[in-house]
C-alpha cells in the first residue's frame, strides 16, 4: 500500500475515532494498531514515503500543485504545511529546484515543523549541492529515527567515504552488517573503507572469497585497486587480470571503465605492452571517450608501427647482405 494511501487511511479512521464515544473508540484504537502492523508488513521497511521521481506525482501535476501553495504562502508565508510540500515537490522536480527547495523546508522547520521525511530529502539535496556536512547531518537525525533504514545508511556510508572520513564509512558499513549478512558489495566497501583509514582489510578480502564468483570478483577488484592506488602496480596486475577477465560476466558492475584502465595501465608500467594493448581495447568498447585510454593506446600503436619498420628495414638489409 502507497504512502499516501496509507495516510488517508488514518486519516479517516482518526476522523472515526473522534466521532464515537470511548468504547467503541477503544475499538477503533485496536483495529487502526492492527492494521498499521499488517500494512508495515505488507510494504516493507517503514518508513514508507516518495523517495525518487518515479514515486511522485507527473512533473505538470507538480508543478500546478506548487502554484497553488505559492498563492497560499502569500497569503501566509508562515504556512508550515504548505512550506513542507513545497519542498517536498522541488524535491521531486529534481536537482534544478534543490536550492529552492531546501530554503522552503528549511524555513518549515525553523517554523516547527516535526517530520522525519524532511531529514531525509535536505539530506540528500543538501548531498547534491555539495554541502556534504550539512548532507550528513540530516541523514543522521534520520538515522536517529529509523535505525534500520539500510538506504540512507549507504547513503550516509558513501557519503563520509567520498567525503574522506574514512573512520565514519567505517562504522556505516559495519552497521549495515551488523545483522549477520555477507552482502558482498557491502563487504568490497567496507575493505576499501578499511584501507583507506588504515586499517587491516585483509580479512574482509578473505570472507569475500568465500562467497562464490562474484564475491572472488569483487574481492580481485578491491585488491588490485587497493594495490594500484598504492602504486604497487606488479602486485596489482594479477588480481586486475582476474577480475577484468570476469567483469563481462559480472553484469550490473558499473566501473568496468575503471577496472580495464587500471589493468592496462598496470601491464604497461610491467613492460607488458600486448596485454596493455589489448586491455586499452576493452577499455575503448565500454568506454569510447576515456582520453588516458585513447592517449596510451595510440602511444603503444606508435611505439609498435616504429618496431615494426625497424623489422621491416632489418629484413631488408639482412637480404641484401645474403645477394
Amino acid at each position: 500500500m502507497s504512502y499516501e494511501k496509507r495516510r488517508e487511511l488514518k486519516e479517516a479512521l482518526g476522523k472515526l475515532l473522534h466521532s464515537y464515544g470511548a468504547p467503541l473508540g477503544m475499538l477503533l484504537v485496536i483495529v487502526l494498531a492492527a492494521l498499521y502492523i499488517f500494512m508495515a508488513r505488507a510494504a516493507g521497511p517503514l518508513p514508507e514515503f516518495p523517495r525518487t521521481a518515479g514515486d511522485s506525482m507527473q512533473s505538470a501535476r507538480a508543478e500546478r500543485r506548487l502554484e497553488e501553495l505559492a498563492a497560499r504562502l502569500a497569503e501566509n508565508p508562515d504556512d508550515i504545511k504548505a512550506l513542507s510540500e513545497s519542498g517536498r515537490l522541488k524535491f521531486q522536480l529534481g536537482a534544478q529546484r534543490y536550492v529552492e527547495a531546501i530554503a522552503d523546508l528549511e524555513r518549515a522547520r525553523a517554523l516547527g515543523l516535526a517530520d522525519a521525511r524532511s531529514f531525509y530529502y535536505l539530506g540528500v539535496m543538501y548531498q547534491g549541492v555539495g554541502l556534504y556536512e550539512f548532507a550528513a547531518q540530516e541523514y543522521r537525525r534520520f538515522l536517529n529515527n529509523f535505525p534500520k533504514d539500510e538506504e540512507v545508511r549507504m547513503l550516509l556510508a558513501k557519503l563520509h567515504y567520498t567525503s574522506g572520513d574514512h573512520a565514519g564509512a567505517v562504522r556505516e558499513y559495519e552497521a549495515l552488517l551488523s545483522d549477520g549478512s555477507e552482502d558482498p558489495v557491502l563487504l568490497e566497501n567496507l575493505a576499501l573503507a578499511l584501507w583507506k583509514a588504515g586499517r587491516d582489510y585483509a580479512p574482509i578480502l578473505s570472507r569475500l572469497r568465500g562467497l562464490g564468483d562474484t564475491g572472488a570478483f569483487l574481492a580481485d577488484y578491491a585488491e588490485g585497486r587497493i594495490r594500484y592506488e598504492s602504486k604497487d602496480y606488479a602486485g596489482a596486475l594479477a588480481p586486475l587480470t582476474r577480475a577484468a577477465g570476469a567483469a563481462p560476466a559480472s553484469g550490473s558492475f558499473s566501473d568496468q571503465p575503471s577496472l580495464f584502465w587500471m589493468t592496462a595501465d598496470s601491464a604497461y608500467r610491467g613492460k607488458d605492452e600486448g596485454a596493455a594493448h589489448g586491455w586499452l581495447l576493452e577499455l575503448l568498447k565500454v568506454s569510447p571517450e576515456h582520453q588516458e585510454g585513447k592517449r596510451l593506446l595510440a602511444r603503444i600503436e606508435k611505439a609498435r608501427a616504429a618496431a615494426a619498420k625497424a623489422d621491416r628495414k632489418a629484413a631488408a638489409a639482412a637480404a641484401r647482405k645474403k645477394k
